[in-house]
Formats: C-alpha cells, structure tokens, sequence
C-alpha cells in the first residue's frame, strides 16, 4: 500500500504593511523589508482601503505569488472623501471620487434630506465591517460639480492635503520675534552691506534664495544666500511638527499649499529688498578659470538690495544696462562655464515643458503658456546647484577629518535599471535612433540623442520615455551619487521655505559646524522616506490640477480642430498633445471608423487591419475637440 504524503502548509505568517488598491479585484500591500508586495484579493481584504495601515497573514503558500489575507486594519490613513450622491427615497449611495477606492458609500437619510446629483460633497466614514458597505455621513457640499471651489477640493482631499494651519500653530507663529536682535547678528557674519540680490518669478512671494558677487584681488568672491527658516523654530513646537507632516509646499494651478505658515514663508523668512534678513551661506572664491580655491559654510545676516524677476534681469543682461549690469553679467558667464562642464562630466539635459495658465478672476483659464526657459533660470539652478553639491561634499571633508561617519540628509539618484534602458534602446530604434546603453558612455549618448530630436515631432514622446526609463531621485541618509547630474554627493540646502529636508540640512549642518556628534541615523532616515514620499504626492497633485485646468480650458474649444503630436498609443485609443494649448487629449480606438485597427505592443504603432494606415508615435495629426469631462479631467479628441 502506497503511503500518502500531505502537503505541509507553512504556519501563517502575522505581518504589517500599507495598502496599494490598483484593481477593483485584488490590492498589494506593501511590507517593509519584503522585495515583493502581497497581493490579496477583494474578498480577503477585510473592508481595507488604498493606503490603510493594516495587519495580514500569508496565505496559499503553495502558489509562487505570495498572496495574503487582511486581518485588521490598524489605521485608516483617509476617512473622509469627496464625491457624488445617488440619492433615493430613504437613502442614498456615495462614489468616491478617489479612482483608488472600488466601494460606494451606504448614506442613511434623516427625514426629508434630500442631494444633488450636480453636487459634490464631503463624506466621513463613520462605521465599516468585513466586506459589506461601509456607511457614512454627509458633512457638506463643497459645490457644483466642475466649479474651481468644488474640484480643487477634491484633488486637496484626494491626495490628503490640508486646508488651513491649526489656531494653535497660527498663534505660536504670531509670538515668533520680527526683530533680529545685536546680540544674534553678532553670531554671524555680517554681509548686509554686500551687494545681494534675489530672482524669482513675477509671481513669487517667498524668496528662497539671494546671490552676490564681487571681484577682489583677481578672485571671484560668490555668495549664495539661502533663508535660515530653522533659526525661527525648534525641533519641539508644532511648526515643526506641522511642517514636518507635510514635507512640502504643493503649487497646485490656482493656489499654493505652503508647508510653512505665511508669517514665516513671505515675511520673516522671505529674503525681501531693503531689510535685514538672516540666512545661511555658501562663499565661495574663484580663480579667472571659474575654479573654486576657497569656501565657507555658515550662518549670516544680509541685506537684499533689489528683487529681480527672471524677465526683468534678462532684460537687464540683453541690453546690457541697468541696476547691478556688472554683477548679472559676471554671475551669467561664470553660471554657462559650470553648466558646460557639469553636462560634459555626464550630466543629464532634460529639458522642462512646464505650463502656465493666466486665470481670470473666477479662477477659469483663459490663456495657457508655455514656461520659457532663460538664462536667468539657467544661472539661478546653476548655483544652486552648486551650493547643494558643496554642502554635500562638507561632510565628506567632516568624515576625513574626525575619522567618523556623519548622519546627513543626501539627495540621491540611483543607475537607472538595465532593463528599462533595453526598452528606451528598444523605443528609440522605430524613430531611427540608438544610444549606448554602458555605464561609462550612457550620460553623453543620452544627452546627444535629446540634441538629435530637438524640434522633431517624436521630441516629447521621446524624452519622457527617456525620464521612466530613470530611477526616481529620493532622499537618504546613504551617502551615494546623484546620477542624473553627475554628482558623487549631493543634498537639498537652498529651498528651506518649501522643503522640509532643506531645513533638516541647515540643522545638520549647523550640529556639525558647532562641534556636535554625529546624530541618529535611523530617526533622519525615517524623515527621509516620509518626505520622499510626501514629493511623490505633491507631483501627483499639482499634475491633477493640470489636467483638471486643461480639460477646463478646452471646453472652451468644443468642435474646433488643432495641430497635434502623438504623445502615447495603447490597446483603447491615441493619446495627442494639442500644439498650440500643450493639452493631452485621448482618441478612442472605436472613434476610428474607417477601419478595424489593431495594437502592436511590440512596436508601439496602431494599423489599420484593410488599409495598413499606421498611428505611431511623434507623428504629427490634425484632431477635433469632441468633449470634455472636467469632473474626470479628460479631454476626447477624434481624428482628421
């Protein structure tokens, strides 16, 4: 008689991770210290939610993909939502508007409340069991569905981001001291009576940094001022806590998030004209070959004598007159010799196709504009550059000379992965391009492939396949290089007022200059991954203000025909940029009559099964607006 063997099932396995809700049937739950995600599938989700802390065990075990069941959630990380109501006699159902959560709301009416359907609203889960519909209350309207009000409120709500400072922060902030006593300028060195200088945007109201400039004795003596947002709050007070939490400022289209209270972010901190302002700088002395002999790292006071936007200290430098001539022009050539030399040592030239809308007073978009980049801008980054490289590099010279390993805050950017770049070399091959994928000869191969599609209808599609086949840049207290600009180190110092990892910096920096010891690296490596992750949401936000203001202004163009480039092509339709608006709109496949047409993945084309008309990609075509869906933020195009 044979003898029957059973399986072993492996004893189930408690864990703890985050959820990840990507499809309506199934979730992943990310686990710290695991390489792979679990998934779970909606019956094993437990009434979870995108982005809940929750509790699970391993279950099928005897599957290759890990799979496993929720037992708890520990923390809801969004409890109120914003959305639509289906309303009925005594009750009523809540869709999210949230595209990350699969479940409608149950709403239990009292007496005769009654709902718009052209309404949107704010909705607190309130109880939810197991796998049934969780029920929840109304809170209110936050308005007519596709007004500014209503869909800016939802993207705040959608990415967890806060309306207003607490009173209890507002008034801690309004005790901070706008006089900058002796005794404190007496710390410091003393350079208000420097010629400094900020540029910024028309539109700009804290002021990050300021620069300056002399020559003496054949050396180039530069300062790069950069607000001391840290001197104002200790690591205990709920600014810090409040800034801290939120990481970031966000730029949404018709507002800004600040990360710290406006007292702070466009009056004590902002390195205004005409008043005193403390800062921490970087000094630095060049040689007539624009190399660096000599520098300095610590806390200042200056005294900013002009704001500059870009347009106007461009004028200045094109017709070669005006205030601080000399000063601007010095600053721009030494600016173009290290941006040459920083793409000729590998760095990367991907240039930004930013837009800007003019708004009117009711917040609709009247005008969208492309951001055109000058030298100006040019010569801000590059010093800014500079100086978050020379902080970086500080360190390194600490750890050289005490023999020891200083905790700091790096922004790091790691080798994009193999594969990836096997599929940017794959893409590129159906416009007749190649690039050399080895490590020693990818940045220069690279940046000669974005200089051979300048001006090419494939341009865009083109660099933004090259910007994912990147790794994203992160913080970290590793100490490693930053590749897309070629850095062997290199760290956040000159955004303070709107980073939280800038002011983490300054205070690093300012331990360090005092003598301290090295801090704790697993508390600064926490905030690292939190801040990191805070940017991602922020990105994500400020694109879906985007894309809302776009379908916006495009309903505005219902029935009218544009030029337009194939930006993406997939399986259900071809994704166009309008030429003139930069606005991405999406041609159904099934909007295309004139024959069946089929999807080739492997060369990313669309042809026509009877007429072997092709769609590719970077091909120029002429479309017509058929509809807008400013609620979805999509924009429906069809084919000329």
């Amino acid at each position: 008689m044979k003898k029957r063997y059973k399986k072993k099932k492996r004893s189930s396995v408690h864990l703890t991770g985050v959820v990840d809700h990507v499809k309506k049937r199934f979730c992943f739950v990310t686990v710290d210290g695991m390489t792979e995600d679990i998934k779970v599938r909606a019956q094993n989700m437990n009434g979870a939610i995108h982005e809940d802390s929750v509790e699970l065990h391993l279950i099928n075990n005897f599957s290759s993909k890990i799979e496993g069941r929720i037992t708890k959630v520990i923390e809801r990380k969004l409890s109120e939502f914003t959305g639509t109501i289906e309303d009925n006699k005594d009750f009523a159902f809540f869709i999210p508007n949230n595209k990350k959560i699969y479940s409608d709301f149950f709403i239990k009416k009292r007496n005769s409340e009654k709902f718009s359907n052209k309404k949107k609203y704010l909705a607190k889960i309130t109880s939810w069991t197991g796998g049934k519909k969780p029920f929840a209350k109304v809170i209110r309207s936050i308005g007519d569905i596709g007004s500014n009000e209503a869909e800016i409120h939802t993207i705040m709500h959608d990415f967890n981001l806060p309306y207003k400072f607490s009173e209890e922060i507002e008034k801690e902030t309004e005790k901070l001291n706008d006089i900058i006593s002796e005794k404190e300028i007496g710390k410091r060195k003393d350079l208000r009576k420097e010629i400094s200088f900020t540029i910024d945007p028309d539109d700009a109201k804290d002021f990050d940094d300021a620069l300056s400039i002399k020559i003496n004795n054949d050396l180039y003596e530069i300062g790069i001022h950069i607000a001391d947002v840290s001197h104002f709050f200790n690591t205990k007070g709920l600014i810090n806590k409040e800034a801290e939490k939120r990481a970031t400022s966000v730029y949404l289209v018709d507002r800004t998030i600040p990360m710290l209270p406006e007292k702070l972010s466009n009056d004590l901190c902002s390195l205004r004209p005409n008043v005193d302002r403390l800062t921490f700088s970087v000094l630095i002395k060049m040689n007539k070959d624009y190399e660096i002999v000599d520098k300095w790292i610590g806390r200042t006071v200056i005294h900013s004598k002009k704001r500059f936007t870009y347009e106007n200290a461009q004028d200045t430098i094109d017709q070669n007159k005006g205030e601080f001539l000399e000063e601007l022009v010095n600053l721009n050539r030494i600016a173009k010799h290290h941006r040459k030399k920083r793409f000729e040592n590998g760095s990367f030239n991907f240039k930004s196709n930013e837009v800007k809308f003019q708004l009117d007073e009711k917040k609709k978009p009247i005008q969208i504009i492309k951001k055109e980049r000058k030298d100006t801008h040019k010569l801000v980054e590059e010093f800014m550059l500079l100086a978050n490289k020379i902080v970086a590099e500080e360190i390194n010279e600490y750890e050289k000379k005490y023999n020891k390993r200083y905790t700091f805050v790096y922004r790091i950017h790691e080798d994009p992965d193999k594969a990836k770049l096997v599929e940017l070399k794959k893409y590129i091959k159906q416009f007749g391009y190649s690039i050399n994928v080895d490590e020693k000869n990818l940045s220069s191969s690279i940046n000669d492939l974005m200089k051979k599609i300048k001006g090419k209808p494939e341009e865009n599609s083109i660099e933004k396949f090259a910007i994912r086949s990147m790794s994203k840049a992160r913080y970290s207290t590793d100490k490693e290089k930053h590749f897309g600009l070629a850095f062997k180190n290199y760290s956040h110092f000159t955004s303070p007022i709107r980073r939280f990892p800038d002011v983490m910096v300054h205070r690093l920096l300012q331990y360090y200059i005092n003598g301290s010891k090295p801090k704790d690296k697993l508390y600064y490596e926490v905030l690292c991954k939190h801040c990191s992750q805070m940017e991602v949401n922020a990105t994500k936000a400020e694109r879906e203000s985007i894309k809302y203001k776009q379908a916006e202004f495009m309903s505005n163009f219902i029935g009218e025909e544009f030029d337009g480039v194939i930006t993406g092509i997939t399986e259900w339709g071809i994704y166009v940029e309008i030429t003139k608006t930069k606005c991405e709109g999406l041609v159904k496949i099934s909007s295309l009559t004139d024959d069946k047409y089929d999807f080739d993945n492997e060369k990313v084309i669309i042809i026509g099964r009877r007429n072997k008309k092709s769609y590719s990609l970077g091909k120029a075509v002429k479309v017509n607006v058929t509809g807008t869906n400013i609620e979805k933020r999509t924009i429906d195009l069809d084919l000329l």
